[in-house]
């Protein structure tokens, strides 16, 4: 029997062998993240699992399975002292009824913690929703978890499903960049200052593209623009089609965050062909160990102008280094760990 919702066929097999799960992300998240769209579209391929979007009267009064939390905080947080008083009633009521109705929670680990801190109450909840969690679900092998937790690492997808890899040359003026929200914690001030210092990159060009954060650009970000003309700034949201052609015109892309756990930005750049250069830790580590050293390059401690000519240095003289082979982070793989995932705590 057709499934209403917007025309998709339903899962096949009798009611007991689909797993029934809601997720804690809104409809409206496809628009804007695409993580979640490419997460729902291979789940929805697979037959075993019905996978709905969240709204409160789908949370408190629909039959599901499971609960799939990702960044809680988007659930309990409202753009108003009422709504968020409300979402945080409301997230006591659906904590209560998972506990009442024994449905499981699985919790995917996206961020050691909410890139903004949430009042008391919220963070009350939010340790609500953590002890209760059946299963927790990591990217990495390295992000901790509760004592006693457990835990299964199902690592991020590729882009290449929602960013086409563009059929560019690489530019007669060869560019390193910088992508993603401009923030304090993401050392742009760092990479400017480097490349400035750079005697050995005087021929290339650094653009930094990405929405500042709402303190705006530091002033040491701002002299440094202001004192090298190489470096060439766009503080603007940048749509997707226009951000895939500058990443796949990059020879390099830079991301010297301060600290770096997840990075979806890495794995886009990866996506579209273009190597990266990142902070060493013990994931960045495994993510070398995982597409080679030739496309994922590190440096230790803060970014430095010699780091950065070194990773420019070993690179393609032409720009092009192939097709990076992305076969380790297919969505269709991802989605059948989660749904094998899914049973198993619906078994429990």
């Amino acid at each position: 029997m057709p499934d209403s919702r917007k025309g998709r066929p339903a899962p096949s097999g009798s009611p007991q062998d689909v797993t029934t799960v809601l997720l804690s992300v809104r409809e409206s998240a496809t628009k804007i993240n695409p993580f979640v769209t490419m997460l729902v579209n291979a789940l929805r391929a697979d037959p075993t699992v019905s996978v709905e979007f969240f709204s409160w009267p789908r949370a408190l009064t629909a039959r599901y399975d499971v609960f799939h939390i990702h960044w809680p905080e988007a659930v309990t947080r409202g753009p108003s002292r009422i709504r968020r008083a409300t979402s945080l009633m409301l997230s006591l009521l659906l904590l209560l009824r998972l506990r009442i109705r024994r449905t499981r929670i699985v919790r995917t680990a996206h961020n050691l913690a909410p890139h903004e801190s949430g009042w008391p109450g919220e963070r009350l909840i939010l340790s609500a929703f953590d002890r209760a969690t059946d299963a927790w679900i990591t990217m990495n092998a390295h992000t901790p978890l509760p004592e006693g937790s457990r835990g299964q690492v199902i690592p991020h997808g590729h882009y290449r499903d929602w960013y086409r890899v563009p059929a560019l040359t690489k530019t007669d003026a060869p560019e390193l960049l910088y992508f993603g929200l401009v923030r304090s914690y993401k050392g742009v001030d760092s990479l400017a200052a480097a490349f400035s210092r750079a005697d050995a990159l005087s021929h290339f060009r650094l653009r930094i593209l990405g929405k500042p954060d709402p303190s705006g650009v530091s002033t040491t970000l701002q002299q440094l623009i202001a004192a090298d003309p190489r470096i060439e700034p766009d503080f603007r949201y940048v749509p997707d089609a226009e951000l895939a052609a500058a990443i796949a015109r990059a020879r390099l892309v830079v991301l010297p965050y301060k600290n770096m756990h997840n990075s979806g930005a890495v794995l886009l750049a990866l996506s579209l062909d273009t190597p990266v250069l990142i902070p060493a830790n013990p994931i960045t580590r495994d993510l070398q160990t995982e597409f080679g050293s030739d496309v994922v390059k590190l440096f230790d401690g803060e970014l430095t102008s010699g780091a950065l000519a070194a990773a420019v240095a070993e690179l393609p003289d032409d720009g092009f280094i192939g097709s990076i082979d992305m076969s380790s982070r297919e969505w269709s793989l991802i989605a059948r760990s989660h749904a094998k995932l899914y049973r198993e705590v619906r078994a429990w």
